[in-house]
């Protein structure tokens, strides 16, 4: 796996069993897990792992068969969501998500510039990469990049005052104009949370999303971390700030840690998209995923 790889714990942690919050190391000593955010209802939650179970000893294909679980898991996933985000591609990670999401707004803008937050990540992909700032101080933005203070009303230069930390969003985009380049997307994180998960701001994000559409771009929230009711009040994050994204990628707490990946959008850029180009994931969308993630919104 190669000498880079790092553990979170130094001694590592052997772990052999989890249940619910907890976890068990090889001695059979329990810790309470309060950092992992992947298994979202807990460690092998039983009714997630019997819906995992029973769809694997039934039927496990892809996307190029017909069946009904990745139908049914759609219907309930956007459900959840506002009006007109009705349609659902997808994918194995958050990563893969935000690729796609990605590319959906250049195919549906025609445009190739991004805005992003300081410190933002979305993932590991080639093209994700580089709209992933985090723990990269040294090194330079990709060209076609730009990045936004985030709102902090503790240690920001603007204390409270939304309209003033929105205002950056015009800097970024005439940054972008300069430079020959029009913005495809805006995405962000609506808890902020590789800028230290601040308190939302009223009316900040709104104030942002509103630029970002009046210059031409579509709007990404990336629900990896805050979303699945994970701010407690909002099933999804971005509903904090009482805006509607164009595009919403999900991940890790999708399925309890079973990978999938899904990209809701409206029928408009998916087809702008897919008119361009055939997309296929050969993982994406199995049963036994769609399986896991209706266990989940069962459990929620």
């Amino acid at each position: 796996m190669g000498s880079q790889l790092y553990m979170f714990y130094d001694p590592p942690l052997h772990l052999v069993r989890g249940e619910g919050v907890w976890l068990y190391d090889a001695k059979g000593r329990a810790y309470l897990d309060v950092y992992n955010n992947v298994p979202h209802v807990g460690h092998c939650h039983p009714h997630v792992v019997g819906a995992i179970a029973r769809q694997a000893g039934r039927l496990n294909t892809n996307t190029r068969y017909l069946y009904d679980e990745v139908l049914d898991y759609a219907e309930r996933l956007t459900a959840t969501l506002p009006a007109g985000l009705d349609v659902a591609a997808f994918v194995n990670s958050g990563s893969e998500a935000v690729d796609l999401a990605w590319r959906m707004a250049k195919a549906h803008t025609g445009q190739r510039g991004a805005i992003v937050m300081e410190e933002a990540y979305h993932g590991w992909t080639d093209a994700v990469e580089a709209l992933s700032p985090a723990g990269k101080p040294d090194e330079a933005l990709a060209l076609h990049v730009r990045m936004l203070a985030p709102p902090d009303a503790f240690r920001g230069a603007h204390g409270s005052d939304a309209a003033a930390y929105a205002a950056d969003a015009d800097r970024a985009i005439g940054s972008l104009q300069a430079a020959g380049l029009q913005a495809a997307a805006f995405i962000a994180d609506p808890g902020f949370c590789t800028n230290g998960i601040h308190e939302p701001m009223p009316g900040y994000l709104g104030r942002v999303y509103d630029r970002m559409r009046a210059a031409g771009a579509v709007c990404v929230a990336d629900e990896v971390q805050t979303g699945f009711g994970r701010t407690g009040e909002h099933m999804w994050g971005f509903a904090m700030h009482n805006v509607t994204p164009d595009i919403v990628t999900m991940g890790k707490p999708v399925a309890n840690g079973h990978p999938l990946g899904v990209v809701v959008t409206r029928r408009e850029i998916l087809e702008s998209f897919t008119s361009r180009t055939s997309f296929f994931s050969t993982f994406g969308g199995n049963n036994v995923a769609c399986a896991a993630g209706m266990a989940v919104l069962d459990v929620l």
